[in-house]
């Protein structure tokens, strides 16, 4: 086993090094003390700075694109949001590429013209900046900057809204990443195909993605189904966008061998009924349970996933002991291809 080592403190250093100067005059004693000891106190701190550099657990961010760069996990960049309105005007008039529709402030830019028919015509857009606030939902309306001929100025969003966009991957998610492969490669060898590797391929695919849910052999021999699940999202679930995102990247990582397939997991109701005592039951209060329910639900991520009740208990117990718990009342499980998603609001009693 290692030996601990405990870091002498600067009082501890100017203690020690004084003693070492007892012969010296007073009046330089304290001085030379001083400078000694934060002398070695620096160099103390640059040796611990080394030390956590020696891994991707506890190195420094510069030293983690290095340590990145090594075991090929690029850190994950902004995605922009995409997908399709629905545009109204004259049949036969022309959304132009290029034009530009704006909502909430940002952007958005048609890729290829196209050509509107009777009714409504789905024409493709991409939001010009990265991120999440490029997120639109259904029937939220964009404005068309230039008016063309013929074509309605007020466009809608289909169904299935404008997703997929998406921030800068989490520097602490990336870090998982690199040392999940680093173990993987000084342990393991190469991916090929296991189920953690599937996984591993998912989250490397969109920033978005925390995770997956892998079924082998359900549909057939040599079938894996691949589930990305988003806990950041609501209810967890992918976008199309995403879904298209982590197929792209599989098809030019995964073996060539390999029947796999993409579909979102299925949802697993967590139904949560709590009695506050009317001296707890405060808006605040709620609002802190629902989060603290919510992140031991998001912390379930694999194929038999169990969330037991001792668990919603203490995370209720964060914020008061005051409490009835009439749902639920067993241990909740999941079944193949299923992940725990909470509902809500919780019904109070």
């Amino acid at each position: 086993m290692p030996i601990p080592y405990d870091r002498p403190t600067f009082e501890l250093l100017r203690t020690r090094i004084g003693s070492d100067l007892a012969q010296v005059p007073a009046v330089l004693r304290g001085p030379l003390s001083s400078m000694w000891s934060k002398t070695a106190q620096g160099i103390h701190g640059h040796l611990d700075w080394i030390d956590r550099q020696a891994s991707p657990l506890t190195c420094s961010i510069d030293r983690l694109y290095d340590w990145a760069g090594l075991y090929s996990v690029p850190r994950l960049a902004a995605t922009a949001a995409t997908g399709n309105v629905q545009a109204t005007g004259t049949a036969g008039a022309s959304v132009l590429a290029d034009a530009v529709l704006r909502a909430n402030g940002l952007d958005y830019t048609i890729p290829q013209a196209t050509e509107l028919g009777i009714g409504d015509t789905p024409v493709a857009i991409r939001c010009t900046s990265t991120g999440a606030a490029g997120n639109l939902a259904a029937g939220q309306t964009l404005t068309l900057v230039d008016p063309l001929p013929g074509v309605s100025s007020t466009f809608t969003v289909a169904a299935g809204g404008i997703a997929g966009g998406a921030e800068d991957e989490d520097v602490e998610a990336w870090r998982v990443r690199v040392v999940d492969e680093w173990q993987t490669r000084t342990t393991e060898g190469a991916r090929g195909g296991r189920p953690d590797d599937y996984k591993f391929w998912a989250k490397s695919a969109h920033p978005s993605v925390s995770g997956a849910l892998v079924q082998v052999g359900v549909l057939g021999a040599g079938t894996v189904v691949i589930r990305p699940y988003c806990n950041d999202l609501p209810s967890r679930m992918p976008t199309q966008q995403i879904l298209d995102a982590v197929a792209a990247y599989f098809a030019q990582t995964v073996p060539a061998t390999a029947d796999w397939s993409l579909t979102a997991p299925i949802q697993h109701a967590v139904v949560v009924s709590l009695d506050l005592d009317p001296s707890v039951d405060t808006a605040p209060n709620r609002a802190a349970i629902t989060a603290a329910i919510n992140a031991s639900v998001l912390a379930e991520g694999d194929e038999d996933s169990v969330l037991r009740l001792a668990e919603i208990d203490v995370a209720i117990a964060t914020v008061t002991a005051d409490y009835t718990r009439a749902a639920p009342l067993a241990d909740i499980a999941v079944g193949p291809g299923e992940i725990l998603v909470l509902e809500q609001p919780i019904t109070w009693l």
